[in-house]
């Protein structure tokens, strides 16, 4: 039952905000709307022009996934100019189809412009996608000018039904899509909250186990980074009167923060038979029920944060009642100690979400300070990134077409169409490779299945309805991995091939999977020969970044102490560190799936990862509103901390560029200083005594911070000096 109830709950949460439901739905829907609907009327017409109503499903399709604008009303005229750029493309298409290559020519244009337009925004891309998919679709069918008519009629119906799907039936509701992902948000926290509970109870925890823990960790981390991203988005007082978006945000942090810091707690507290202590045992297993069973966002919840507010207590009334001083404890009291401080930041967040809920008052913003954006101005010497692009892409169109004629003369452009695609959102020659790689595979199992189900199915109700099904699930797992929409387009095809010519024969299907793999191939070649970008300098451009964002994620920490009413949201800043790791890992997929260098990478990406960790317990320290020091021995050691912290992370970014020369502080000299005794800040006042506790408890993640960084830097080549002499 309990495995039932896990699964049930990891399918309802998997799709955070619906976003991939909703678009797969409507994609799906608007294509089966635009088809019958120009069925209907070809029928009316006594036409028999099939091929018009496939061209309405295309532009049903294309109009809801190419449509990418910032704003609902730009989005509304780019779907409007997505019918015009279509028609004028099928007429492009209908005039030339007379003039033998100057139709080729046509198409490397529209190639070319498809990629290069890209740097004046998404409309321009969209628009050129769309006339390059029109045109290629009246190529491939050979469309005469008589046909004209019927063909534009069809791209009428499908951008109305785009249209109708997208802004009328399925319109964008943010708050619904941050309700949404609130709701996986927490599925997953209970889920993970589960698996928690059974460590706590388990007197041996199996390496199994661990390893479901971090899987779903990481599910949890990706929830959290979707609901972040729509807090951006929409305003949560919408939803929860009086909630801000600050709150929710610290709030989904700190519960991210918390379960983070319980898995190696609890292993080790089981490692070193913490669990014995039958008290501590029970506490910690009714703290964390408790927190699983409170409705936080719950305007009358039947479970409140009351009864965890009160074990949370009883765990503090525990760890006093143990001597620290006693070898039974010394090792594992400050685990415990670790979760009832994390434990006590959410409980407060989630007070907090409540009582704004309950008063139902919308609590003033803080203001942070004001920034300018600073305008980079370092222009990239020699031609742009997008005109580079589009030079590949024009150079992959040419050879793609001459290889094409030779290698299937009626299909010549199926390799164009693969060649283009795997350059299509590629940066680097290994992201190039991989996507290369997925696509062949899911061509070639697309093509398999789908011939043998096709053989199998007559031509007819059942054959229409798996070719929408195909497209549904195509569109469905796109976001999660290429090859599965590979692998349903294929199959798709393959239905539709089979309606279009009557049946489907082995030499097509093995003639698309070839083609697939000539142009991807082609795409892949050049990407590798032509302004090639290596996988290795995305990945040192990727850290150079991430290093600038910590760099001022730790000056805004450090900061708050020397300046009064310095207001640091960084909470937003921690989710944005974790945005730019992630991305990170992802351009060094491509390595760490293959096998030159995969080893000394993933060394680079764990420091990264321990980096990103230390950052993520700054935001949860215990001191997160007013942090200033006003004794001058304070600031003088902070202002020190800062900036050799500060040059660290400087150095560290010429290191990774590959600069010569670069140094970094250990900063051991100050990390004495201040964890001397006491008597370094005048200890005959009791309050720079706490002060002295506070600051060193503050800046501990600070030193693990920069003792990454250091490690870092000196793989790199960094010297490492202790001073600044």
């Amino acid at each position: 039952m309990f495995i039932f109830s896990y699964w049930f709950s990891r399918l309802v949460a998997a799709d955070p905000g619906r976003k991939r439901l909703k678009t797969a739905s409507k994609a799906t829907i608007s294509v089966i709307t635009a088809v019958v609907i120009m069925l209907i009327v070809l029928k009316a017409a006594g036409s028999s022009q099939i091929t018009a109503a496939i061209l309405s499903g295309v532009i049903g399709l294309m109009g809801i996934l190419v449509v990418n604008d910032e704003t609902t009303k730009a989005k509304k005229v780019t779907t409007v100019l997505v019918a015009l750029s279509s028609a004028v493309s099928l007429g492009i298409g209908s005039f030339l189809s007379r003039y033998g290559q100057a139709e080729n020519v046509f198409l490397v244009l529209l190639v070319f412009l498809s990629f290069y337009l890209q740097k004046f925004g998404i409309r321009y891309f969209s628009l050129s996608m769309v006339a390059f998919m029109s045109f290629y679709f009246a190529s491939i069918l050979h469309v005469t000018f008589s046909q004209l008519p019927w063909l534009l009629a069809g791209v009428i119906v499908g951008a109305c039904c785009a249209f109708i799907y997208n802004f009328v039936i399925f319109k964008d509701r943010p708050s619904n899509v941050l309700r949404s992902s609130m709701k996986s948000f927490h599925i997953q926290v209970n889920l993970v909250l589960d698996l928690i509970i059974e460590l706590i109870q388990k007197k041996q925890i199996e390496p199994a186990q661990i390893k479901q823990y971090n899987r779903n960790i990481k599910k949890l981390a990706e929830y959290a980074r979707v609901a972040s991203e729509e807090l951006g988005n929409t305003d949560p007082h919408d939803i929860w009167p009086g909630v801000t978006a600050e709150q929710m945000r610290l709030y989904v942090f700190d519960t991210v923060m918390l379960l983070q810091t319980y898995s190696p707690a609890i292993r080790k507290l089981s490692e070193l038979k913490a669990f014995n202590h039958f008290d501590i045992q029970q506490v910690l297993l009714k703290l964390v029920e408790s927190i699983r069973e409170a409705e936080v966002l719950n305007e009358n919840p039947t479970h409140s944060l009351t009864d965890a507010a009160q074990h949370l207590q009883e765990l503090r009334q525990k760890l006093s009642e143990l001597e620290p001083q006693d070898e039974r404890y010394k090792d594992w009291l400050y685990l415990i100690r670790r979760i009832e401080t994390i434990s006590n930041h959410v409980i407060d967040e989630a007070y907090e979400l409540q009582q704004a809920i309950v008063k139902q008052e919308k609590q003033p913003q803080k203001e942070a300070e004001e920034q300018e954006d600073e305008e980079d101005n370092d222009e990239e010497k020699g031609l742009k990134p997008s005109t580079k692009k589009s030079i590949q892409a024009v150079i992959t169109a040419v050879a793609t077409l001459i290889f094409g004629s030779f290698l299937s003369p009626s299909h010549q452009y199926w390799a164009l169409l693969a060649g283009y695609l795997v350059l299509l959102g590629t940066e680097t020659i290994g992201s190039t490779f991989v996507k290369a790689v997925q696509r062949s595979v899911g061509t070639l199992l697309g093509a398999a299945v789908g011939f043998i189900v096709a053989s199998y199915v007559s031509p007819g109700i059942l054959e229409v309805t798996l070719l929408f099904i195909c497209v549904f699930m195509a569109f469905y797992f796109f976001p999660i991995t290429y090859s599965f929409m590979s692998f349903w387009i294929t199959m798709m095809l393959a239905f539709m091939y089979d309606m279009l010519l009557g049946g489907i024969s082995e030499s097509l299907l093995l003639a698309r999977v070839l083609d697939t793999v000539v142009g991807v191939g082609i795409g892949l070649a050049v990407a590798a020969l032509v302004f090639p970008k290596r996988t290795r300098d995305k990945i040192t451009d990727t850290s150079v970044e991430y290093v600038a964002a910590l760099k001022e994620f730790v000056h805004t920490y450090l900061h708050r102490f020397t300046k009064q009413y310095a207001f640091a949201n960084l909470a937003d800043k921690g989710m944005e560190l974790e945005k730019k790791l992630k991305q990170l890992h992802v351009d060094s997929d491509p390595i760490i799936k293959g096998f030159v260098g995969r080893s000394r990478l993933q060394q680079f990406l764990t420091v990264f990862t321990a980096i990103n960790y230390y950052a993520k317990h700054l935001v949860a320290s215990s001191t997160r509103n007013e942090a200033f020091y006003k004794e001058a021995e304070f600031h003088g050691v902070v202002k020190e901390v800062e900036e050799k912290v500060a040059s660290n992370f400087t150095q560290l970014e010429k290191a990774l560029r590959g600069e010569r020369g670069t140094y970094v502080y250990t900063l051991e000299d100050v990390r004495q200083k201040i964890e001397q005794s006491l008597d370094y800040f005048d200890t005959s006042v009791q309050s720079r005594n706490l002060q002295h506790l506070q600051l060193l408890h503050n800046i501990y993640y600070v030193w693990k911070i920069n003792q990454s960084v250091v490690h870092l830097a000196k793989d790199l080549g960094a010297e490492e000096i202790s001073n600044e002499s």
